[in-house]
């Protein structure tokens, strides 16, 4: 057999395989359309779920690392992965417990101040009226004696002026020997009576002169007490000021300690999540800076499958609808439903979006994510986790 004709029958052969190849996949095709007429299929889909990355919320240095806390691990919420050094912030936690009791302290000593100061600026505006009305009283009577004095005063002088001209009449007639040097005697001990009268009677008047002015200057006196008692209003007001302002100084320190104090709690680094640990990267002795991420925690259980389909086979396709997944790495079925559809295509969500206004535009079938909750995981074990592959058959609606 020649060269020629052994190539030619190769490739006759080679011909038939493919043809064969062709014919059965058509076959197996049609075999499953026929099956399952109302179903659509995509192995573009996997086990998507919930990664919490944990992070430190303050900056510090490790001082501890909990030895159960490792990649692959299994860890339960509320197990303390890690603790930073407290020393670095229970300093300032003390500090401002005694900045709050210093303010809880001096709001009680306002609040305790407002009704004695309230009690006693309201006395002394009742004392500066009182002290007014009594001066003017006082002025009052020494004007009263004053007019009182002022009449004694003319009628003792009308009384000595009368006894002083029957002194000098009698002097007269003494002289002539026409009465008595006895009868004179008495006429010159009244006149000299009636002086001394005079004397103290404008003495009396004088002394009223001074109460007069006494009174008045104490009535400008007791005037000025009384427009410093009538800011009394203003005094009690500025007592409940100052209540206001330290209980705002309180609470300001109040928080500001409350904020140290979580400071200082989360030097603690405790997993929020059941789930597995995975990406750990910390020792004891590491330097951390705030918000750095310490590990993650995926919880095994709450997982779903995320499948995407083309968008030819979303037509029929609607949330309720019951599906089927196949996990590869377990080889088994899970039954789900269909629990929500994506707002828009895989390739709106990429970094870079396309651009059909470029001009050169070739028509690329579209995929849509679509959510499948999945059923009876609790009985099923750990088997699924985040980013298994899998194949997703949902049956739409014929």
């Amino acid at each position: 057999m020649s060269l020629t004709e052994t190539k030619s029958r190769k490739a006759s052969n080679t011909l038939l395989v493919a043809l064969f190849v062709a014919v059965l996949i058509s076959a197996l095709l049609g075999w499953h359309f026929v099956l399952h007429p109302n179903e659509v299929s995509t192995d573009d889909a996997q086990i998507d779920g919930h990664v919490h990355p944990i992070n430190t919320r303050i900056g510090g240095t490790i001082t501890w690392v909990n030895p159960n806390v490792e990649d692959t691990y299994y860890v339960t919420a509320g197990t303390v992965i890690a603790h930073l050094d407290p020393n670095d912030y229970q300093p300032t936690v003390n500090r401002l417990e005694g900045d709050v009791q210093a303010s809880v302290a001096q709001e009680r000593a306002a609040a305790l101040n407002l009704p004695i100061a309230s009690e006693t600026a309201l006395s002394r505006l009742t004392s500066a009226q009182a002290s007014l009305v009594e001066a003017e009283a006082d002025l009052e009577s020494a004007l009263s004696q004053k007019t009182a004095s002022e009449a004694t005063v003319a009628q003792t002088e009308a009384n000595y002026r009368r006894a002083e001209d029957d002194r000098v009449r009698y002097q007269a007639l003494v002289a002539t020997h026409e009465i008595s040097r006895s009868e004179y005697d008495q006429r010159e001990a009244d006149s000299k009576g009636t002086g001394a009268l005079l004397a103290a009677a404008q003495a009396n008047s004088a002394g009223a002169d001074q109460k007069i002015e006494a009174a008045r200057q104490k009535i400008k006196e007791r005037q000025s007490d009384l427009r410093m008692a009538e800011t009394a209003p203003a005094s009690i007001a500025s007592a409940r000021a100052n209540v206001l302002r330290a209980s705002g100084e309180t609470k300001k320190s109040q928080a500001a300690l409350w904020n140290a104090q979580l400071d200082l709690g989360y030097t603690n680094l405790v997993a929020p999540v059941s789930g597995i640990v995975g990406r750990k990267s910390m020792e004891v002795g590491q330097r951390v800076a705030a918000n750095q991420l310490m590990l993650t925690l995926v919880p095994p259980k709450d997982v779903w499958a995320i499948a995407n389909f083309r968008e030819t086979q979303m037509k029929k396709m609607r949330i309720g609808q019951s599906a089927t997944v196949h996990v590869d790495s377990v080889g088994r079925d899970f039954q789900g439903t269909v629990e929500s559809i994506g707002g828009a295509t895989g390739s709106k969500y990429s970094v870079i979006a396309p651009d059909n206004a470029t001009g050169n535009y070739v028509k690329v079938v579209q995929r849509i994510p679509v959510r499948i909750r999945l059923n009876g995981l609790e009985a099923a074990g750990p088997l699924l986790l985040p980013g298994m592959s899998i194949e997703v058959s949902v049956r739409v609606s014929p």
